[in-house]
């Protein structure tokens, strides 16, 4: 009785150990797959302001691209908001593309709350809560800054001051 507890007990921990090690290993590929898709500006689909499906075809060649990944209640992204306002002019040979969750209505009064209702901005939906799809997990504040070859320069995660922002668009290299 005691050998076939053991035996039973054993079983068990194997399995479990197979089970953890199989979801560790599909994360880690998952993770990685995420990472190198993103090296590239991946073909992202979100909506417009008026909910017309609008993807990363939709944006200029040769020209660099910034992404904020932002919410309009998130205190850190209303203060990147304001240093964006503030340095509004840096971005002037930028694509900056704003995606929200946040509805169009909200994203319209975000916009205008903080002077960013500008021609070169683009508001995006995230209706579908699809974003980590093609940039991985994403806390808001993010940002990705995208040459002009639309290769990935540089990621922030979290709130980031402007400055640091500022020093990889243009050409998509510090300084």
């Amino acid at each position: 009785m005691k050998k076939k507890l053991i035996i039973i007990i054993g079983m068990l921990a194997l399995s479990t150990a197979v089970f953890l090690s199989y979801n560790i290993v599909k994360k880690y590929n998952l993770n990685k797959s995420v990472f190198l898709q993103k090296q590239r500006l991946p073909n992202f689909q979100f909506y417009n302001q008026e909910a017309t499906l609008f993807s990363s075809r939709d944006l200029k060649e040769n020209m660099g691209i910034c992404i904020f990944y932002y919410n309009a209640e998130c205190e850190h992204c209303q203060y990147e908001a304001v240093q964006i306002s503030k340095n509004v002019s840096a971005f002037k040979d930028t694509q900056v593309v704003m995606v929200s969750t946040n509805t169009p209505r909200e994203t319209a009064a975000f916009a205008k709350s903080y002077k960013l209702d500008l021609a070169g901005f683009t508001w995006l939906y995230d209706k579908e809560y699809s974003f980590y799809r093609w940039f991985g997990k994403s806390s808001t504040p993010s940002v990705y800054i995208y040459n002009a070859e639309h290769r990935l320069v540089k990621e922030y995660n979290g709130e980031v001051k402007i400055e640091a922002v500022i020093k990889y668009l243009g050409n998509g290299k510090e300084g």
